[in-house]
């Protein structure tokens, strides 16, 4: 029963990893926009859930449903307010200004302790229906819970990737020049892709409060940002089977190493060593498989573009017709 127990904590894990992976690759992946805020938007998100669903002193003590559609309103309201300025910059800026963004909801979580009990944070969350599961079986339904959850990820994503929001999403990827050219308006559509990527952190970030039973502002450094890219490089920037996969072996992996039998002084060393092997995984990936896991497989973008330029064709005042890109 242990193990069955550590196996499923363990795919919990992964899986809650790769519905952030997979939301990343909405707007990192088919979008192009680097950002480095998705660590600022899965502790916006479970801070919501917590303090909206928590009873006191913190929260309001309101049902878990309504805890998780907060955690995504507040996140995109608030990706929305980030992105109405963030996105008229260049590449290299919106990642400093993300990143900037994480950096300031971590630290106003470890400072105001009126709200979120600063460093010390809360604990002894709540987790869904664990009032009628038995404790030694809880952590297999809760992983059940998240493949669930993972799979109506991956199926929204999937659907986004194939509809003509998608194509617009690659076109902007590859020649954003060119793709407003035809008449498509560049900005509302990041902004959009931004706000949707953001609040899908955000409701993953309930998942990880009741994956952890407790929040503090420890949970979110920056390096779980660059676990999450690690994982997207891994799969395959732009597919989203490839998010899944490359979660699943980054965290397998790193998990892994805590099987390495070591002096109890050497076990810092060991954190350290993980991440290191996570390192080394990457660079091989990208030497020997520079796409990922699972190679992005799509039209051309000449393909995209003429296909966008025949559903620009509309009908003249006088019968004929004309393309409005010309």
């Amino acid at each position: 029963m242990e193990a069955l127990v550590f196996i499923s904590g363990l795919v919990a894990l992964g899986g809650i990893y790769a519905m952030l992976a997979i939301s990343l690759n909405v707007n990192g992946g088919m979008l192009g926009l680097w950002d480095l805020g998705v660590v600022g938007y899965f502790a916006l998100g479970a801070y919501s859930y917590t303090l909206i669903s928590t009873d006191a002193p913190y929260g309001l003590g309101l049902p878990m449903v309504i805890g998780v559609i907060a955690s995504a309103v507040i996140t995109g309201l608030l990706s929305l307010f980030i992105g109405f300025t963030a996105l008229r910059l260049r590449s290299e800026y919106l990642l400093i200004t993300t990143f900037a963004f994480a950096e300031i909801i971590r630290i106003v979580a470890t400072n105001e302790d009126w709200l979120t009990n600063g460093n010390v944070g809360i604990f002894g969350l709540e987790k869904p229906f664990q009032e009628v599961i038995p404790g030694s079986i809880y952590m297999v339904f809760f992983a059940g819970l998240v493949l669930a959850a993972l799979g109506g990820y991956y199926f929204f994503a999937q659907r986004l990737a194939d509809s003509p929001m998608g194509r617009y999403m690659r076109a902007i990827r590859e020649n954003e020049q060119v793709t407003q050219s035809i008449g498509k308006e560049i900005f509302k559509t990041k902004l959009k892709v931004f706000v949707l990527s953001s609040s899908m952190v955000g409701v993953v970030g309930c998942f990880y409060v009741w994956y952890m039973s407790i929040i503090a502002p420890n949970m979110f450094y920056s390096t779980v940002t660059f676990t999450v890219w690690t994982a997207l490089v891994l799969g395959g920037i732009g597919n989203n089977k490839g998010a899944i996969i490359g979660a699943f072996v980054l965290i397998f992996v790193q998990e892994a190493t805590r099987f390495i039998p070591v002096p109890t002084e050497y076990s810092t060393l060991l954190a350290g060593i993980r991440q290191l092997i996570s390192g080394m995984l990457l660079i091989l990936v990208l030497r020997f498989l520079p796409q990922g896991f699972i190679a992005e497989k799509f039209k051309s973008v000449e393909r995209l573009f003429n296909l966008e330029l025949k559903n620009s064709i509309v009908n003249e005042p006088d019968g004929g017709r004309r393309n409005v890109a010309g």
